[in-house]
């Protein structure tokens, strides 16, 4: 404490490697992973929000909404949704990988696969399905789709058309869901389709 004042503890560190590789046709194929650590301790049980990882959206796992994923296996509830301004973890793990091609001028496409989670060190907000542990790798999410992006030369305008393919907030057994896609139900489009408006690449 400072001045009787409780302040944050917290050692926090990233890792981001990107790798991308020419094709053909102005094809190119472009991947990303990012690795992220912190360690909150003494008066603090987890990171400050405004500095915690989050995942889900536009530039992350496309095939979810930012607050409607994680930690772990935990799925937000409206409440959470509603009252917490970041829904995050203290440890993130992501991968992205996405075909960009060329259609006509400065339109293109791309079509990618998202992959990642994060998690908490304790169970102090989300309880034991959001706490890192050994079986963590077995609750990544996995979402994929295609997109479009217009290159305006001064910016990109991008539209990305993602779904699910795994929930890791469903039982360990059923997080595949590739069984249940149904794009010709409209109840399942308004559940599993999310369109992400952007400007520039995600990565």
């Amino acid at each position: 404490m400072i001045f009787n004042t409780p302040f944050a503890q917290y050692a926090k560190g990233d890792l981001e490697i990107r790798y991308q590789k020419k094709l053909n046709a102005g094809i190119s194929w472009a991947n990303r992973i990012q690795i992220g650590i912190s360690l909150p301790y003494n008066n603090s049980n987890i990171l400050p929000f405004s500095k915690q990882y989050v995942v889900g959206g536009s530039n992350s796992i496309r095939g979810f909404r930012i607050k409607q994923l994680g930690p772990g296996s935990y799925l937000p509830t409206a409440d959470d949704q509603r009252y917490f301004l970041i829904i995050g973890g203290d440890y993130k793990f992501l991968l992205n990988s996405e075909i960009r091609i060329p259609l006509i001028g400065s339109l293109g496409s791309a079509v990618f696969v998202d992959a990642g989670n994060m998690w908490t060190k304790d169970t102090f907000l989300f309880g034991k399905a959001g706490q890192l542990k050994k079986s963590s790798l077995s609750e990544l999410a996995v979402a994929t789709g295609f997109g479009l992006r217009y290159d305006l030369k001064v910016l990109l305008i991008r539209l990305d058309l993602g779904m699910p393919l795994r929930k890791p907030f469903y039982p360990e057994k059923e997080r595949w869901v590739l069984n249940s896609i149904d794009v010709l139900s409209g109840k399942w489009r308004r559940e599993n389709l999310i369109l992400n408006i952007a400007i520039g690449y995600p990565f």
